[in-house]
């Protein structure tokens, strides 16, 4: 657990990498009360196959699980998403001091870039973190997801780099009750 020299109402605030089971459901169970409770969005939609390759930071005050982040990697940049906090700690600084935690870890495997995918209401909170638009908005058309990047490390210059602003990295596939992919030729 690492511990920062921060607390709230007299707890220490700390963030820890889930290891066990048990970990992973506080994570979850701060996902579930942010996205599912305050947003309504679906279970299906919050809850995906990634879940389980992907690495959870938690954030606590005293031993409550009040923040979490579920990080995935790729070969060169690492994607933090689901960055949750629950609402009553919002504005002690939780998310950053999650994605600062997102950036060390990227860092010390080797990663030159983190990638997000926001709702353009929340562009301006990534903006303030650091974060860039890869693709300027055009004017047209209300977007649905912006892509944002940071550079692990922040002396080193981003690469140019261009994607949509809506992109998706690897969807799961549909599967059928046997649990094998819809239009394979055992089905």
């Amino acid at each position: 657990m690492t511990t920062v020299k921060q607390s709230i109402g007299g707890e220490a605030l700390t963030t820890k990498l889930a290891m066990k089971m048990e970990d992973s459901m506080q994570a979850f169970a701060v996902r579930a009360a942010c996205f599912i409770g305050e947003l309504d969005v679906p279970y299906s939609e919050e809850f995906d196959g990634h879940d389980f390759g992907a690495t959870h930071v938690i954030a606590y005050v005293g031993d409550e699980p009040v923040g979490a982040v579920r990080v995935r990697w790729f070969q060169s940049f690492a994607m933090p998403e689901r960055l949750a906090v629950i609402q009553r700690f919002r504005g002690n600084a939780i998310g950053q001091l999650l994605l600062e935690r997102c950036r060390k870890l990227a860092e010390t495997r080797g990663c030159n870039m983190l990638y997000v995918q926001v709702l353009p209401n929340d562009v301006k909170y990534w903006e303030k973190q650091g974060w860039r638009r890869l693709v300027a908005e055009d004017g047209g058309a209300p977007k649905r997801i912006v892509a944002m990047v940071r550079a692990v490390d922040p002396s080193k210059p981003l690469p140019d780099v261009e994607a949509p602003e809506s992109v998706v990295l690897r969807p799961e596939p549909q599967l059928d009750a046997s649990g094998l992919p819809l239009g394979t030729a055992s089905n």
